[in-house]
């Protein structure tokens, strides 16, 4: 989220939120994060586990492409941990640049730069990533990982060296034009009928990247473009479907 084009009531909400947040420690933060989680963050959830839901028959990896702080990478990593403890042939991936957005072009709004979605950390989202592995079930065979870098660079440079990827689910959250274009091309070849690929902001004005990615990539009268009924702009689709 932006934060470009927020209405008042929201700009209160976050600066009461956040003189409520600066009052805590980071233990009581961390253990009851639904204390501070708005409707958006719950939403987004929601989602992730109902699509989560629908691969967990699917072999093969979760690939995230823009993940900025990790928030929903790592709800996925831990769904994976609960509900499917020993797959060990189950990779969550997560692709960005961890500077902000690259690959601007003009089919992209007028209105974003390059410092959006630069407040985030590659090293501790790592870290995070080690910390949750000492705990985990089989943990000696690695699950989680992230490439830094642009996607349009890294993902087909990814995929050269990767013999044994097959992906259960695409989930394309850059909000840009290009990257999406190249993970579409780089990925959906290596997804099996029933994978699911997702786009974050599809049919959505604001960012209309994705979905003119998506259009050209398919032939829309071809695909089961669906959407969360409780969700704004996400929606997604099954291969082969």
């Amino acid at each position: 989220m932006t934060k470009r084009r927020i209405t008042e009531q929201e700009k209160k909400y976050y600066e009461q939120r956040s003189q409520l947040i600066a009052g805590c420690s980071s233990d009581y933060i961390a253990d009851a994060p639904f204390l501070f989680a708005n409707r958006i963050q719950v939403t987004q959830m929601l989602s992730r586990i109902e699509l989560f839901k629908m691969i967990l028959d699917v072999p093969g990896a979760i690939i995230e492409c823009g993940v900025h702080r990790g928030n929903a990478l790592m709800l996925y990593f831990q769904l994976s941990v609960v509900l499917e403890s020993y797959a060990i042939n189950r990779s969550i991936i997560g692709f960005d640049t961890f500077e902000g957005f690259r690959s601007i072009t003009d089919k992209d709004p007028e209105d974003i730069n390059e410092k959006m979605f630069s407040d985030t950390n590659y090293d501790l989202l790592q870290q995070i990533i080690e910390v949750n592995d000492i705990i985990r079930p089989v943990n000696r065979i690695p699950r989680c990982e992230i490439v830094k870098g642009d996607i349009t660079v890294t993902a087909p440079e990814f995929v050269k060296n990767r013999s044994d990827l097959v992906v259960a689910m695409l989930i394309l959250d850059t909000d840009l034009y290009q990257p999406t274009k190249v993970a579409l091309e780089t990925f959906v070849p290596l997804m099996p009928k029933g994978g699911i690929v997702v786009l974050d902001e599809v049919c959505y004005r604001n960012f209309p990247g994705e979905t003119l990615a998506l259009k050209e990539k398919f032939n829309l009268n071809n695909v089961a473009l669906k959407r969360m009924p409780f969700d704004t702009c996400t929606g997604y689709f099954k291969i082969g479907d």
